[in-house]
């Protein structure tokens, strides 16, 4: 059964403004909790905990706040139990875990801050974790599944299709996680030489990728319908095939796996799931450390 988040209105975590704050409101819309919480984290970390608190400050707030407008400091126990419940519904377990986390940690910040009081604080994140079985096993694609991927990227003629084969080519080829796609800019791939740099969200290793001629192909395709400005490689397209200026977001690379695997006929299917399709013998030598590399011919 879904949440009525009609409820939340009962308790209502945005308060209507008063004529004069008292000094606790001032300091409270003085600092920013999810900004501090997240400028503690790493680089890789900081994205998906970030993609973690939008979504909850638009659950609660029902999209009116984003997570550095939302006031933290005025959620209660029944407002993380209606979360977690929300999250245990919608999410797989260690995912719903990951927000919870994220939940906490910026309700940490509050309480040091003197936001939330130490029982008020203790009550709101005492919620156990979400437990139970992923809703799907992890598979290995192998090439009839790759070919099926690619063609129904390359059947879509928008902007989103060729944007499509050139990412999911990338994710399985370069075996790059989610967190490394996005951050991927324009200025990162050699168009001359077909080479792609980028740097490993594990350990900071900076990482050279030599495309193959399909991955080659789809890139420098992708990148001549996004056009030669610079910024991110990858970037939104909406339904009327306009391409945005902005970063990919994690969650929409993703989505995008799950719409063309879809498309193509298959299970559900995660970028991950690229990451662990069947290697080729290309695939097991294509991507090495920038450091020490001869150059390629």
């Amino acid at each position: 059964m879904s949440v009525d988040f009609e409820s939340w209105h009962q308790s209502p975590i945005l308060a209507p403004a008063e004529s004069e704050d008292s000094p606790l409101e001032q300091s409270a819309s003085a600092f920013d909790p999810a900004g501090a919480y997240l400028d503690q984290l790493g680089q890789g970390s900081r994205r998906t905990m970030r993609e973690a608190l939008s979504k909850l400050a638009g659950w609660v707030s029902q999209d009116r706040c984003d997570l550095h407008e939302l006031p933290w400091h005025a959620l209660r126990f029944q407002h993380t139990e209606r979360l977690r419940t929300r999250l245990a519904e919608d999410l797989a377990p260690a995912t719903a875990n990951k927000h919870l986390a994220a939940l906490r940690g910026v309700l940490k910040q509050c309480l040091a801050k003197g936001l939330i009081s130490s029982d008020d604080f203790h009550r709101a994140i005492d919620l156990p974790p979400v437990r139970g079985a992923s809703p799907r096993a992890s598979k290995r694609l192998g090439a009839l599944e790759i070919e099926k991927l690619t063609h129904a990227c390359s059947s879509d003629r928008s902007p989103a299709g060729a944007r499509d084969t050139a990412l999911l080519a990338l994710l399985r080829v370069a075996n790059l996680r989610r967190s490394e796609a996005v951050q991927l800019e324009l200025s990162d791939y050699d168009i001359e030489q077909g080479v792609l740099v980028f740097q490993r969200a594990s350990g900071g290793v900076t990482r050279r990728f030599a495309a193959d001629d399909a991955t080659r192909s789809a890139l420098e395709r992708w990148i001549l319908i996004r056009g030669p400005q610079q910024g991110p490689l990858f970037n939104p397209v909406n339904k009327g095939g306009r391409i945005d200026c902005r970063r990919l977001s994690e969650q929409a690379i993703y989505i995008a796996c799950q719409k063309r695997a879809s498309e193509a006929g298959l299970p559900p299917t995660s970028p991950e799931d690229l990451r662990r399709a069947e290697p080729t013998r290309r695939n097991a030598s294509a991507v090495a450390p920038t450091i020490g590399l001869a150059p390629s011919a």
